[in-house]
């Protein structure tokens, strides 16, 4: 098979909130790591540039996220064709469709379309099935979808029934897709030799993808190409129109294409692979003690067995107990059971009220010039530790509802206050009025660190309006109103 053939499309997008409190909106699952040195979304496209079969990967997420994604690949050294930023997460079939208009329009042979917040133990086994792929797709004109071979009667997976072989026995038809069973049936389903999990991963030619959704979902189809139409998809990073995009009806690729297709085709793999839906699955992939236990940070257990207990804030003593999940942050804690912690994700739900804070951040985030911490918040103030590393700079912008007093506590900071640039040391301090125009930079080769007081009737990561950046990120705002974090 010929270098670079096919163009992996990483889908980046998802909220991933069953592994709260670890995993919110402005970090979800797929940029956390989870005690390795790389993210789940790291691990993703590691694992495909480092083989000559792929070119560089297409990335798909929403806008919000595109700074973790920008910071991600440049912590591994590695870097997308292009990052396409979906206004509003529509499910996979419009990310899908995305992909294929663009991958047409470009002239690309083959996509792999994947999820990003994946755990793959064995990459081998995942990329010999890959080129098993590439080679039904490309030679039979097929849509392929990977099967998993189940190793339990799982109830959070939907389920694939192959049919007869096809291409030397590289692969088979697939007759059917079978909903998430109940427990009953997915041991009956265990039971058959012809029956993989649904791993939601997908090979075909764009052109391929592009006819099969325009006959089954046309409505949808013209929707996602109106999107693109004004995008210039030669752009690294493009957004598609966000009135356009936002009013398609959520849906699966299963659901419009490969429930509905006669092109699809299975191949089957076994790369010891978990979705990581739940904290059980973390625990059943990490390395565990002698009595079955996962710690991680600053934690201790005595008389515990069979549990996973976590945290990156206080320190966590667990005693005297069994199969539990307890997660600590530093502004939350979770306790659940191994057997029922699929329940969390109705406990975010209920927590939407009353608790939406802590559903969609951290008290610290990062951002392509460092990092910052909310050390305390009220109605009309919050204060920040800032830390802007060396080379790094904030956009010019401005804010619509707040003030900012900043304090230096080390390091050298530039800072541009409309027409007036100063430079502030340790224990030097400006004020920013509201709708003043203003930047922080830091010229030197160590770090910048400083409080931040915010005053003002609205305090959300997305009262910025940014003028100039060099991240990139101006160019994502179509006009001057609420839109990105700082």
């Amino acid at each position: 098979m010929k270098a670079s053939l096919v163009t992996p499309v990483v889908l980046a997008g998802g909220k991933g909130t069953r592994l709260w409190p670890l995993s919110r909106t402005a970090l979800p699952k797929q940029f956390c790591k989870l005690n390795e040195a790389q993210s789940l979304f790291q691990q993703t496209v590691d694992r495909l540039c480092r083989d000559p079969m792929f070119t560089d990967p297409i990335i798909l997420t929403s806008a919000s996220h595109l700074d973790l994604v920008s910071l991600q690949l440049k912590e591994i050294k590695q870097q997308a064709k292009q990052i396409i930023c979906e206004p509003e997460g529509r499910d996979t079939a419009p990310a899908v469709a995305l992909s294929a208009i663009a991958g047409k329009i470009k002239g690309q042979e083959l996509l792999l379309v994947l999820p990003s917040d994946h755990k793959i133990l064995d990459n081998k086994g995942f990329l010999d099935a890959a080129r098993k792929a590439a080679g039904i797709s490309l030679e039979l004109n097929k849509i392929v979808t990977f099967g998993v071979k189940p190793s339990e009667a799982a109830t959070e997976y939907g389920y694939l029934e192959a049919g007869e072989k096809i291409a030397d026995g590289l692969g088979n038809t697939l007759t059917r897709f079978i909903e998430k069973p109940n427990k009953k049936k997915a041991e009956a389903l265990l039971s058959q030799s012809n029956i993989y999990w649904n791993a939601g991963i997908f090979m075909f030619p764009p052109k391929l993808m592009c006819r099969e959704l325009e006959t089954h979902m046309p409505v949808m189809f013209k929707a996602v190409n109106r999107s693109l139409a004004a995008c210039d998809l030669n752009r690294k990073v493009i957004t598609p129109d966000p009135q356009v995009f936002t009013a398609i009806d959520p849906i699966s690729i299963d659901y419009a294409v490969m429930e509905k297709t006669d092109c699809a085709a299975l191949v089957p793999v076994d790369p010891q692979w978990s979705d990581l839906g739940s904290w059980s699955a973390v625990w059943t992939i990490s390395e565990k003690d002698e009595d079955g236990n996962v710690l991680v940070g600053d934690t201790l257990v005595a008389e515990t067995q069979g549990s996973l207990v976590s945290s990156d804030g206080p320190f966590v003593g667990v005693s005297g107990v069994s199969d539990l999940i307890v997660v600590a942050n530093r502004d939350a804690v979770l306790v659940t059971s191994r057997e029922n912690c699929q329940s969390v994700k109705t406990l975010i739900s209920e927590m939407s009220e009353n608790y939406t804070e802590l559903t969609k951040s951290h008290v610290s985030e990062t951002r392509p010039w460092g990092t910052f911490t909310s050390v305390n918040r009220g109605e009309s103030h919050q204060v920040k530790s800032i830390v802007v590393n060396p080379g790094g700079q904030l956009s010019l912008q401005y804010h619509f509802h707040r003030a900012e007093h900043w304090i230096v506590v080390s390091g050298t900071a530039t800072v541009t206050v409309d027409d007036e640039v100063s430079q502030l040391t340790p224990c030097q301090q400006i004020f920013i009025p509201q709708g003043a125009v203003h930047r922080l930079e830091n010229l030197t080769d160590e770090p910048v660190q400083l409080i931040e007081v915010q005053y003002g009737s609205y305090l959300g990561e997305d009262d910025i309006v940014r003028l100039s950046d060099v991240y990139d990120r101006a160019s994502l705002q179509e006009e001057p109103e609420l839109k990105e974090a700082v």
